[in-house]
């Protein structure tokens, strides 16, 4: 859609098949801007162009003798005037057009960059706490001393910078991978997470306290982050290294054949708000009952204009989905499908880098209730760190 028409007037002409060429010649010879090209189904042509080109191309056509043929107006000029009687909406037109002027001076969105640990959602919220958020006053941001009490107010953040792009605050951090200078890091041991027997130690700092072949408990000293020399007294470390052993874990899922599951209903509106910068208006809402068995979603959708610029404007939106419990009764297989898909999300629980050497899985009924257990034997890392105070 070409705006310059739409706010100069326009009207649409039409030429048959045999001046098309002609026509859209003399538009490339006088530099005429046409908009909405099209063809009909006899060849014939026609195209949008501004009132004053119109006439203009009118009156060019006549001269060469090029048939033509004008019709349809439309544009903001034909729109005032279709509704002059309704001064309603040309107050309100007006009043849009001056409060869309007045919000340039206010910020429309605050975009974050940079962030990958901290939550987007919780980085809003330090900037909020500091005088930065939708609907701030532009003028009265002073962005370098927002920064510093961004940097102030978070012990997650280790930089932060703030550009204003219009009215679109963009926000850069960069988050805490080390500490902040002048803290020093406390000296850890290496314990282990679980029971198993050593069959590697690769070790890169720190005390080794175990050998290959020997069986150690959950929480035994592995590697000590504590050198005791005689020459240079007590030393003290951050231990690192991998301690790989042969590990048992032991997994029990029970699946009753009788149980209750929702029966979802059709969802229904609750509450519709409509925030505008940093202020909100509640335009409906649905009493409340207490006794109703219902999931709650709640959701903000962002107004965007041509789906790329986000507009200061969005929906509030929660929702109900009601449910009602239903007895079901499953059969055997199903159980032990289910059992199956229960099993598999506890394996997940394991780390990635484990190497899977053995797996019994057996099942039982149990009145009516199915069980399924599940023997595993791997080799993986059980070294974890464990900070420890020095007492002078």
């Amino acid at each position: 859609m070409n705006f310059t028409l739409f706010f100069t007037g326009k009207r649409r002409i039409y030429t048959r098949a045999e001046h098309a060429a002609a026509l859209m010649d003399l538009c490339l010879q006088r530099g005429i801007v046409y908009d909405r090209f099209c063809w009909d189904e006899d060849g014939g042509i026609s195209l949008e162009v501004s009132l004053t080109a119109a006439k203009r191309l009118e009156r060019l056509c006549v001269e060469r003798g090029i048939a033509v043929r004008l019709f349809g107006r439309s544009g903001l000029p034909y729109l005032f005037w279709r509704y002059r009687r309704r001064v309603g909406l040309a107050v309100g037109a007006v009043l849009g057009v001056i409060l869309l002027i007045l919000s340039t001076r206010f910020v429309w969105e605050v975009r974050v960059t940079g962030n990958e640990q901290v939550e987007r959602g919780e980085i809003l919220a330090e900037l909020e706490a500091c005088g930065l958020f939708v609907g701030s006053y532009i003028p009265h941001l002073h962005t370098e001393a927002l920064e510093t009490q961004v940097l102030i107010a978070s012990d997650r953040l280790s930089w932060v910078a703030i550009h204003l792009d219009g009215t679109v605050a963009v926000v850069q951090v960069l988050e805490h991978t080390a500490p902040p200078d002048g803290e020093r890091l406390k000296p850890a041991n290496l314990i282990a997470a679980v029971d198993g027997q050593i069959e590697s130690i690769e070790l890169y700092r720190g005390n080794c306290m175990v050998k290959v072949g020997q069986a150690v408990r959950a929480g035994e000293l592995l590697v000590s982050g504590l050198y005791d020399s005689a020459t240079q007294g007590y030393r003290y470390t951050r231990a690192a290294g991998t301690v790989k052993a042969r590990t048992e874990h032991n997994f029990r899922v029970e699946i009753p054949l009788t149980r209750e599951e929702k029966r979802y209903e059709e969802s229904e509106y609750a509450e519709i708000s409509l925030k505008f910068f940093h202020f909100s208006v509640k335009f409906f809402k649905k009493g409340g009952n207490d006794d109703l068995l219902c999931d709650i979603i709640k959701e903000e959708k962002a107004v965007e204009l041509f789906d790329r610029y986000r507009l200061p404007v969005s929906l509030l939106v929660t929702k109900v989905h009601p449910y009602r419990l239903q007895s079901v009764r499953l059969t055997p297989d199903e159980a032990l499908d289910a059992a199956y898909a229960a099993l598999e999300e506890q394996l997940s629980a394991l780390s990635t880098e484990a190497q899977l050497l053995k797996k019994d899985v057996r099942y039982a009924m149990d009145g009516d209730v199915l069980i399924l257990t599940c023997r595993v034997e791997c080799i993986e890392n059980i070294a974890v760190q464990q900070e420890f105070e020095i007492n002078e």
